[in-house]
């Protein structure tokens, strides 16, 4: 891995900052009375309010691209600060032959879709509303803009990426570990903090038009409401005691899905109808960004808890509640939680769910 040297863009020669609008408050009631993990609130968040990043864009011209570490450089290879959020650092993979290797120039003005967090979370949370700055009026000026991507994208991003952008901005796919240099690099900044699932208002609402617009009879099976328990099948953070969490879930009318194995617009629909959803942090769970009026539990694989679904729920103001999972005597911080199976409090889901009634 490179050494991650870091410059502003402020003070990149020619650079400009374009401003959008500014940040957004989420109420946040509750989160002071969770079991935050360390992590989260050394970040600064567990306060009654989470404060938005202001929306904005850096537009700079002696920069370049690289799609396989998903940054923006300066020609010389330092990183752009506002390329990567804070909690980044030390933990990416950066490649340094992609820093070091001679750019590919393309006409006009580029920028980069993507960061170098690409689970779908963050896809649906952090990059399509960065990408969304983008095709504001105000970056009318800097002409049409190629968006670039490494590799093809996913279903979900190829359903909403195409909806979210204005007519002067079209998709590219390039190599990753090619890096590239245009007239114009434009940098959209984060709109969202690390550790949160909380989105803009705008953004929001924009999700759900989108969510509204397909029909149930699009999708197969039918997409009624409904109570659903999100299955990961392999991986980390699988349920351990399987058994009886089934019989929980079937004494309660709850249906195991699998939102892998379905197409981008069945799981818009699965989760813009539900009634009822629960599971473990997660890709499937970041479904709930679609989500109207889903009442969640989050099966918690610790003590503590990573708030990502909290504020997500939170923002999208979905009734939301957790369940820690039973004491193991392992000291384990709830990041490396995240790659260990789960054991679930059944007799806690238990009750949960008959309160739900």
């Amino acid at each position: 891995m490179a050494k991650l040297r870091t410059v502003p863009a402020a003070v990149l020669e020619g650079s400009e900052l374009v401003h959008l609008g500014g940040g957004e408050t989420v109420p946040c009631p509750g989160i002071e009375s969770t079991p935050l993990a360390p992590a989260a609130r050394h970040l600064g968040l567990g306060s009654p309010s989470l404060a938005l990043p202001p929306a904005k864009v850096h537009v700079l011209r002696d920069a370049k691209v690289c799609p396989g570490s998903r940054l923006v450089t300066t020609l010389g290879g330092r990183i752009v600060a506002e390329s990567m959020t804070t909690d980044m650092p030390g933990r990416v993979e950066v490649s340094e032959q992609e820093l070091r290797a001679t750019p590919v120039k393309l006409p006009g003005t580029i920028a980069l879709f993507r960061s170098p967090w690409n689970a779908q979370f963050h896809t649906l949370v952090d990059q399509l509303p960065r990408a969304a700055l983008l095709a504001q009026p105000a970056m009318r000026r800097v002409g049409p803009i190629t968006l670039v991507h490494d590799g093809p994208l996913s279903d979900m991003e190829a359903e909403l990426l195409p909806r979210l952008l204005g007519r002067h901005i079209t998709l590219l796919e390039v190599e990753p570990g090619v890096p590239l240099v245009a007239e114009r690099v434009l940098l959209p900044g984060y709109v969202t903090r690390p550790f949160s699932g909380a989105m803009p208002s705008w953004y929001r609402r924009w999700i759900d038009r989108e969510a509204a617009s397909i029909r149930v009879e699009d999708v197969s099976p039918s997409g009624r409401r409904r109570r659903y328990y999100v299955d990961r099948s392999s991986g980390d953070r699988t349920v351990t005691n399987r058994g009886d969490l089934d019989e929980v879930l079937a004494r309660h009318h709850v249906t195991t899905i699998r939102p892998s194995t379905m197409n981008a617009r069945e799981r818009i629909v699965r989760f813009r109808d539900a009634e009822v959803v629960i599971g473990v942090l997660g890709s499937g769970m970041s479904n709930l960004v679609f989500s109207r009026s889903a009442r969640v539990i989050e099966l918690v694989s610790g003590p503590e808890l990573l708030p990502q679904l909290f504020y997500l729920a939170a923002c999208k103001g979905l009734p939301y509640r957790y369940i820690v999972a039973p004491e193991d005597g392992l000291r384990l911080s709830a990041e490396q939680r995240l790659y260990r199976q789960v054991v679930v409090d059944v007799d806690a889901l238990d009750r949960a769910l008959s309160e739900l009634g």
